[in-house]
C-alpha cells in the first residue's frame, strides 16, 4: 500500500495509544476494549497485511485455546517466526472477540491468580505484549526504510534508553534503589502538564508510566514490563516538542526508571 512519512508516524501514533488502553484494561471491559484493538488493527492495512504474513501454515485457534484452558499445564507455544506468531496470537485474540463472553473466568482458567485483574494482566503481559511488540518492530522497519525520523533515534536495551537527536546523545543516568518520592515528583511534573496535549496522548503518557511505575515498585521488577512501557511512552517526546517541560520531564521519567531493566 501507499503510505507516506506522515501517515505512518500516525498510524504509529495511534496504535500506541490503542496498545496502551488494553495493556491497562480493567477485567470487566476487556471485550469492549478488545474490539476497538482488532478494529483498529483491520481499518489498518499495513499492519494487516504484516500479521498475515504468518498464515502460511494451518493454525486452529479454538483448539488451541480450549487445550490451553482446559489442559493443566499447556501453554501456548507460538512461532517460530515473528510472522507466525503474530497471526498466530492475533487468531486467539480474534477466537476471544467472537466466541468468548467473559474472557477473565478462561483468564483465570489458565493462569489461576485470586484477583481477576491480575489474570487479565498475565494474558496481557505474556501473548497479547507479544504481538504488540512485534508490530511495532516492523512498524519501526517500515520508517525506517522510509527514512522516518532519521535524525531521531530510541534504543531501549540492557537497563539503558538513549534518545539521539541531530548527533546529541542523552544517556540514562543510573540510580540505586527507587525513590518514592523523587519518582512521584516526575510523575506529578508530567501531569501538571498533560492538559496541554490531546486526550489521547496523554492517556498514553499517564497509562505507560502507571504501568511501568507499579512494576519497579514490585521486590523483583520485570525488566521486559518496564522496556515495553518505555517504548510506549517514549514516541511521547516527539509529541511533546512543542511543550519543554513536557518534554524534558518525560525524559527525567524515562532515565529514573531505565536501569531497573535487566
Amino acid at each position: 500500500m501507499d503510505l507516506n512519512k506522515k501517515e505512518l508516524k500516525k498510524i504509529m501514533h495511534n496504535f500506541n495509544s490503542i496498545s496502551s488502553r488494553i495493556m491497562r484494561v480493567n477485567y470487566d471491559e476487556y471485550n469492549i476494549v478488545l474490539k476497538k484493538f482488532i478494529a483498529y488493527i483491520e481499518n489498518n492495512l499495513i499492519i494487516l497485511d504484516y500479521i498475515n504474513q504468518g498464515s502460511g501454515n494451518t493454525y486452529d485457534a479454538a483448539s488451541d485455546w480450549d487445550l490451553v484452558v482446559h489442559e493443566e499445564g499447556y501453554m501456548f507455544d507460538f512461532g517460530p517466526s515473528a510472522e507466525e506468531e503474530s497471526y498466530q496470537i492475533y487468531s486467539i485474540l480474534k477466537h476471544i472477540e467472537g466466541n468468548i463472553k467473559e474472557p477473565v473466568y478462561a483468564f483465570h482458567s489458565i493462569y489461576g491468580e485470586r484477583k481477576w485483574q491480575d489474570n487479565v494482566k498475565q494474558f496481557n503481559d505474556r501473548v497479547l505484549l507479544v504481538l504488540i511488540n512485534n508490530i511495532n518492530d516492523y512498524l519501526t522497519g517500515v520508517g525506517i526504510d522510509m527514512g522516518l525520523d532519521e535524525n531521531v533515534v530510541w534504543n531501549v536495551s540492557g537497563g539503558q534508553v538513549n534518545y539521539a537527536r541531530d548527533n546529541a546523545m542523552i544517556t540514562a543516568e543510573q540510580n540505586n534503589g527507587v525513590s518514592t518520592n523523587e519518582l512521584e515528583k516526575i510523575i506529578n511534573s508530567i501531569k501538571s502538564s498533560l492538559s496541554e496535549i490531546g486526550e489521547d496522548d496523554a492517556e498514553t503518557i499517564e497509562d505507560s508510566m502507571e504501568m511501568i511505575k507499579e512494576e519497579i515498585m514490585k521486590p523483583e521488577p520485570k525488566g521486559k514490563i518496564i522496556s515495553n512501557g518505555i517504548k510506549l511512552l517514549a514516541p511521547m517526546i516527539t509529541i511533546a516538542n512543542g511543550i519543554p517541560t513536557l518534554a524534558v520531564n518525560i525524559q527525567k521519567f524515562i532515565d529514573f526508571v531505565t536501569p531497573y531493566i535487566h
